[in-house]
């Protein structure tokens, strides 16, 4: 059984999210301890929001809950109007991110539960959100560029001057690079400072510290 399985919207949030999850846990051997479990491993163009939410009512999400510690649910939420979610009020007041992070959780555990009731309260303690405003890029953004920003963020990246030799590209590998300085602690600190829906993911891994063997 591995420590964490990754059930994210695509590949490239996938190499990002293993990054600070090693960097956070000072896990020095990933393919050990981290399962890609949505997109499949080695599935470049299996990932979007659709074929994620359908993945969460499978007997495949149930199995990969059982076979893995945690599982890591992560979805940006640039796409959360498409599934009926949307970023306003009633009077098109922009919903505090808190809200919207609320809404599209309470939206993935209903697609959890979609054909059995109580298959998220069963496996309620193993699953950790990991709800991106509006896009993992944002994340990113936080660690490059001195203000925070949750809009255009890949537009955003574009205009950051990266270490030799790397570039950006909607490739994992691509990602894997550019999302590295999360590897170290204190840079996974410093940007979850400066984004709220990052700090609040951070939080979530907080919580299970006292629960997981730590190297």
């Amino acid at each position: 059984m591995k420590r964490f399985g990754l059930a994210c919207e695509g590949v490239t949030d996938k190499a990002t999210l293993k990054n600070i999850l090693c960097g956070y846990f000072s896990i020095e051997n990933p393919d050990d301890e981290i399962g890609e479990l949505q997109p499949p491993f080695g599935e470049s163009d299996g990932g979007g929001w659709r074929p994620f939410l359908t993945y969460l009512t499978l007997e495949r999400f149930q199995d990969d809950v059982e076979n893995n510690e945690f599982v890591i649910i992560q979805i940006d939420t640039d796409v959360s109007k498409d599934f009926d979610i949307p970023h306003e009020d009633n009077v098109g007041n922009s919903l505090p991110m808190e809200i919207l992070i609320e809404n599209v959780i309470s939206k993935l555990k209903e697609k959890i539960n979609e054909k059995e009731l109580g298959i998220y309260e069963q496996y309620a303690d193993k699953i950790i959100f990991a709800i991106s405003v509006h896009s993992i890029e944002c994340w990113l953004i936080a660690h490059y560029a001195e203000q925070a920003e949750i809009h255009d963020c890949f537009d955003k990246l574009k205009l950051i001057k990266f270490p030799k030799n790397t570039q950006l590209a909607k490739k994992q590998r691509n990602y894997d690079a550019i999302s590295s300085p999360f590897l170290e602690r204190k840079n996974i600190e410093a940007a979850a400072e400066k984004n709220l829906s990052f700090h609040v993911f951070i939080q979530s891994l907080e919580s299970i510290r006292n629960t997981i063997e730590l190297p």
